[in-house]
């Protein structure tokens, strides 16, 4: 049965149970916390703890961004959740001129293992770095 719309902003509860299966197998995780639909927060040993919004908007913009940390100030990062989402380049610019990380599901699960510029500034790597590391 369709959803009639209701995951357009919401993130699917599998992707988020898939995020948190993920981060609970990373070293550097103590926990994750679902503290609504929305909002998940991630414990990392010896480095600060994340914020995170939750999102399934198909294009994150500097509205939505807006909107977002107007809602829920206390975030330091958004993640959109589903494999084809993705953001503007605005919204990753308004984002990061706040200290706010803007993340595709994938790209987040790279960023987690950073602070400061370097998770804000997080991108993951081409294919062919991926290859030369492979290969090296």
């Amino acid at each position: 049965m369709p959803d009639q719309g209701y995951y357009k902003k919401r993130p699917r509860p599998e992707s988020i149970e898939a995020l948190s299966k993920y981060l609970r197998s990373n070293a550097i995780v103590n926990e994750t916390h679902q503290r609504d639909e929305h909002r998940f927060k991630v414990d990392r040993r010896g480095m600060p703890d994340l914020n995170v919004y939750l999102t399934n908007i198909y294009i994150v913009g500097e509205a939505d961004v807006m909107e977002i940390l107007a809602e829920a100030p206390e975030t330091n990062a958004i993640v959109t959740m589903s494999a084809w989402n993705g953001y503007s380049n605005d919204a990753k610019s308004y984002a990061k001129d706040r200290d706010v990380g803007l993340f595709k599901f994938s790209e987040f699960l790279g960023a987690v293992y950073y602070v400061g510029k370097q998770f804000l500034d997080y991108e993951p790597p081409s294919l062919e770095e991926r290859a030369r590391r492979r290969n090296s």
